[in-house]
């Protein structure tokens, strides 16, 4: 274990940050410590580094936050790790170097990960400070691997898209990704059972009433219940619900037909807009969150107010936001789980994230029945073949039953 503390900087603020530099500036004039980091590492082609890198993010971050950020995250890690532990300039990483790159990646010297998701940066006086507690990667769970297969996969991909730009701008000599990931020990080829990572009815139960609980022990948890029942009931992606460049979801993106049925207008993954369908269920965690926040009982066209309200008045709030307010949820669940017993049920619920929310409700809905066609469109599948492929399983189960009768 490394006894020296983390001495890296994040790079690039969020996207709504970065949005306001000039593309022709090239470190913001609010966060002066980027500028005196970058300045300061001892290593030739740095400051070319982060200056392509910044002309690659400024591409992607008008178009989607999500984008941006799965970009800024993995090219910021691969400019910190070659800058502070190779010395090298990203320019002249060459395979072995890469190689070595994601045994760093699958296993970081503790003192690049945090525990817990970390703000980048934290505003002071107007300047965009460094958050001390920020790290690049995140703790993984004891006995979990840091990346699943998907994750490998997008990293390799993001990374190509990268270095093919920084060949295009005759930056870098070559991408030698495609043959990294070829080679890499990490990188699984998965063939047992595909399944959504999805809550257990039982678990889904304990996280909804651990919400109820906590809006009916204190108001500021009416939003923690409604965002749980949103999240899971309308099975959106976390970035639907939170503000972000050109997206704030407000009330009137409910809508009522002339034959009275309820929908969602969302704007979400390839810059689509689509509606969702609401249950009758779900109008009941609507109005209660309306009326904790003294509205009427139900939107109308003109109702401007944010979706999720944050602390500034008319402004939204952000994805990392939310998925602290589902975290704390969960961890309540988790602590009612174990306390009736359910220890493996409590551990597998530990695990979850945000978007096991979505999973969980597109998978409820097709075991009780519903068209299949009817939750792609919710969901915002391109194609019925994903959402038959994700929640769908007849052929599996069929074979899991035929293997319980089978004599030792």
């Amino acid at each position: 274990m490394s006894n020296k503390a983390f001495a890296g900087v994040p790079l690039f603020d969020s996207a709504k940050h970065f949005n306001q530099i000039p593309r022709n500036v090239l470190f913001p004039d609010q966060a002066p410590a980027v500028e005196s980091f970058v300045l300061g590492i001892d290593v030739d082609g740095a400051l070319d580094d982060y200056r392509y890198t910044k002309a690659f993010l400024t591409s992607y971050s008008k178009k989607s936050q999500d984008t941006y950020d799965k970009f800024r995250g993995d090219a910021e890690r691969l400019l910190l790790w070659s800058w502070l532990i190779k010395g090298k300039s990203v320019s002249t990483l060459r395979r072995s170097d890469l190689e070595e790159y994601t045994d760093f990646v699958a296993k970081p010297d503790p003192q690049w990960q945090t525990a817990t998701v970390e703000r980048r940066f934290v505003t002071n006086a107007g300047v965009r400070q460094p958050n001390q507690n920020w790290r690049p990667f995140r703790l993984a769970g004891a006995g979990k691997g840091r990346l699943n297969t998907k994750s490998w996969q997008g990293l390799f991909s993001n990374l190509s898209v990268f270095f093919n730009y920084l060949m295009a701008e005759d930056y870098a000599p070559g991408n030698q990704i495609p043959i990294v990931k070829k080679n890499c020990p990490y990188l699984r080829q998965e063939t047992g059972i595909n399944t959504a990572r999805r809550l257990s009815e039982l678990q889904w139960e304990y996280l909804l009433n651990a919400a109820t609980s906590m809006a009916d022990a204190d108001p500021l948890h009416e939003r923690t219940l409604f965002v749980v029942a949103t999240l899971k009931s309308l099975k959106l992606r976390i970035s639907e619900l939170s503000e972000r460049p050109n997206w704030l979801p407000v009330m009137s993106h409910f809508h009522r037909d002339h034959e009275g049925n309820w929908w969602f207008r969302t704007y979400g993954k390839g810059s689509k807009e689509r509606d969702v369908s609401i249950s009758n269920e779900y109008l009941a965690f609507l109005r209660r969150y309306r009326s904790h926040r003294g509205l009427t009982p139900l939107p109308s066209k003109d109702s401007s107010e944010p979706l999720i309200e944050s602390r500034v008045k008319h402004r939204g709030i952000g994805s990392r936001q939310l998925r602290n307010i589902v975290e704390w949820a969960l961890h309540e669940g988790c602590h009612a789980l174990l306390q009736d017993g359910f220890d493996v049920e409590a551990s597998e619920l530990q695990a979850a994230t945000t978007h096991w929310l979505r999973h969980t409700g597109a998978s409820m809905e097709v075991a009780a029945g519903r068209n299949l066609a009817h939750v792609q469109a919710d969901l915002g599948h391109g194609s019925i073949r994903t959402t038959d492929e994700l929640y769908v399983d007849s052929d599996n189960m069929e074979r899991a039953s035929s293997a319980k009768g089978q004599v030792v």
